[in-house]
């Protein structure tokens, strides 16, 4: 089971982290970064600002680096912006021209540190002073040298960043699961990207322990809630609870024991209705009480027998009706129980990953300025 849940994370995390790559592959690529600029950036040219903030995440989306959904977005791209001319021509039309510095940065936006930076002047005209920055903003290159040097010096800081710190990394990880934090513990351990292999590996390997614990600690919590349907002669219900458990879990033998249990309760409980129906020579009801009982059950030879001794005392009429109502309640029975098995796996593999969690945190984060 643990090679399954650990092929089961890779792939996910796959699917989280996986980029555009453009060009040359190049592992160090598997990187995110969130675009950022500083409140007072082009706080007076609303439209040129907001111009700014796309070109930061076009720069990041063609480059590789453009953050997946429940992706890390620890680390920024920020971008500064000072005016190094600013004229405005007669006219008619009066024309205005500005001459811009921008500087690129990227770094840890949590603790403010700079990985990188590089600055490119750009210039642009137009009839308003907001429109003459949105000009030479649109002069910025994603695939500009500066730019793409810039780049691959910060992903070589984030790649020595998890380097230094996975130890860190996975005793913050431990000490979330010793806390039953499962969900923040795997994604914690989920942030740390590919490309770097040894620090990835290690917390790949400790993701799959992590969510074994989990597994287990939630297996314990659903047993007793069973226990307690079973109690209430809520069969059904007790079956779902327990259908996200498989073989190989330390938990699966009282597992085992409560599916048996729950196969002998639906037994007793159909086989009693369709005897009831039957008695009032109610054969539509005696067949969806039958059909909700499967082959492995322990009275299904009872069952089966009762569905032939029916079948054999009905006329033409009914036996048509009755074959075309068992066959549709086995029918809906066996898709019922497809989709409850397609929606456990799901949500399991979803929720053990750790993307829930991530994707329920604050969309807003402060970030400190890089500059």
């Amino acid at each position: 089971m643990k090679n399954i849940i650990k092929l089961v994370l890779i792939l996910m995390v796959s699917s989280l982290t996986a980029q555009n790559n453009l060009g040359k592959s190049d592992d160090v690529a598997r990187i995110a970064l969130t675009s950022f600029i500083p409140d007072n950036i082009l706080e007076s040219t609303p439209h040129a600002r907001k111009l700014f903030i796309t070109k930061l995440g076009q720069i990041t989306t063609r480059n590789g680096l453009g953050g997946a959904k429940g992706s890390n977005n620890r680390f920024i791209i920020s971008g500064d912006l000072n005016v190094v001319t600013k004229d405005i021509l007669p006219g008619p039309p009066t024309k205005h021209v500005v001459t811009i510095e921008v500087t690129l940065a990227v770094g840890d936006g949590i603790d403010g540190k700079l990985f990188a930076s590089e600055y490119i002047e750009f210039k642009g005209s137009g009839n308003s002073e907001d429109k003459a920055f949105i000009s030479a903003i649109k002069k910025i290159n994603p695939r500009h040298r500066d730019v793409q040097a810039v780049l691959t010096a910060g992903k070589e800081k984030i790649i020595e960043y998890y380097n230094a710190n996975c130890d860190f990394i996975s005793k913050e990880a431990q000490t979330l699961a010793d806390s039953r934090e499962f969900e923040k513990a795997i994604f914690t351990l989920n942030q740390v990207p590919q490309v770097t292999k040894e620090c990835y590996d290690k917390s790949m390997d400790m993701a799959v322990v992590i969510m074994n614990q989990k597994l287990e600690f939630e297996c314990q919590e659903r047993i007793a809630e069973a226990k307690a349907l079973i109690s209430a002669n809520d069969f059904e219900s007790a079956s779902q609870v327990l259908n996200m458990f498989s073989k190989g879990m330390d938990c699966y033998s009282e597992v085992e024991a409560l599916l048996t249990q729950i196969n002998t309760g639906i037994c007793s409980k159909y086989l009693g209705e369709a005897k009831g129906y039957w008695a009032n020579r109610n054969s539509s009801g005696a067949a969806a009480a039958l059909a909700n009982i499967n082959a492995s059950s322990p009275c299904y030879a009872e069952s089966s027998a009762l569905a032939a001794e029916i079948a054999g005392l009905l006329d033409e009429r009914e036996q048509r009706e009755w074959d075309l109502n068992y066959e549709k309640y086995k029918d809906d029975l066996n898709i019922r129980n497809r989709e409850l098995d397609n929606v456990a796996s799901r949500i399991k593999a979803v929720r053990d990953i750790g993307v829930a969690y991530g994707e329920n945190q604050p969309k807003k984060i402060t970030y400190k300025s890089l500059f």
